[in-house]
């Protein structure tokens, strides 16, 4: 699993051990179609799947550039809408959609992708944020969280029923908003990676949360500060490192 560098955004590529690809967000622009063109094989122009965690533009921008370069055979989305155009251009590429919710479930390769929110009708949340689309992905013994950009009152509901997991990869890009002490106690990770763009005007990761997972003894991941990070797991143990690509 690549956790990209792609500025003040969030993209995440899944890589299962027979060679499928998953993408989950894009990020504010073209940047991700570099990484992804990075890191899968020449030959390769389709991705199995995508996962739009939510219609904010620095997470779904990037796509537009990735769906103009690669096939897709189908899209995970809440079904909550916004303003970035995300419609416009998945309707231009006349990609297949399927709205998620909490229970579904997909897997590829023995890569299970859990779908624990929007646990109701995303357009009755309040906000986007919080109509996110989160994903527990398991492999063996290994779990991870992908949050996208939940808020508190998200976390805490899911903070009731959350079982522990390895690698956490931290809410709305490390802001203050996010990461309520009850929900990262409830899901113990051992490691936490935070995407963000370097020196962003928002101060993310804002020096609470850092503070939050380092009293917790949490290893923190950072793409402003250590570029692209990639993990990699045979079931057991993951092994997280930065490895920045070349651009």
């Amino acid at each position: 699993m690549w956790f990209f560098a792609v500025g003040q955004g969030d993209a995440v590529l899944v890589e299962t051990p027979g060679g499928k690809h998953v993408l989950i967000d894009g990020g504010p622009d073209r940047t991700v179609l570099t990484k992804v063109g990075q890191t899968l094989p020449p030959w390769k122009r389709r991705l199995d799947a995508l996962v739009l965690t939510h219609p904010d533009a620095d997470h779904v921008t990037g796509l537009a550039a990735v769906l103009e370069r690669y096939a897709v055979d189908v899209v995970y989305e809440s079904g909550r809408r916004g303003g970035s155009g995300a419609d416009r251009f998945l309707a231009e590429w006349d990609v297949r959609r399927e709205s998620v919710r909490a229970g579904d479930t997909f897997e590829l390769d023995g890569v299970r992708f859990d779908v624990l929110w929007p646990d109701y009708d995303p357009r009755a949340f309040a906000s986007g944020n919080a109509a996110s689309v989160v994903l527990r992905l398991t492999f063996g013994e290994t779990s991870i969280l992908l949050t996208g950009d939940i808020e508190k009152a998200e976390e805490r509901a899911l903070a009731a029923a959350l079982p522990p997991t390895d690698v956490l990869k931290i809410a709305h890009h490390g802001s203050a908003t996010s990461s309520d002490p009850a929900f990262l106690d409830a899901a113990q990770p051992a490691f936490a990676v935070v995407q963000a763009g370097e020196g962003n005007a928002f101060g993310h990761p804002v020096p609470l949360v850092v503070d939050r997972l380092r009293q917790r003894g949490i290893r923190l991941w950072r793409t402003d500060a250590d570029g692209d990070v990639v993990l990699r797991a045979a079931g057991g143990e993951p092994i997280l490192e930065a490895r920045p690509l070349p651009f």
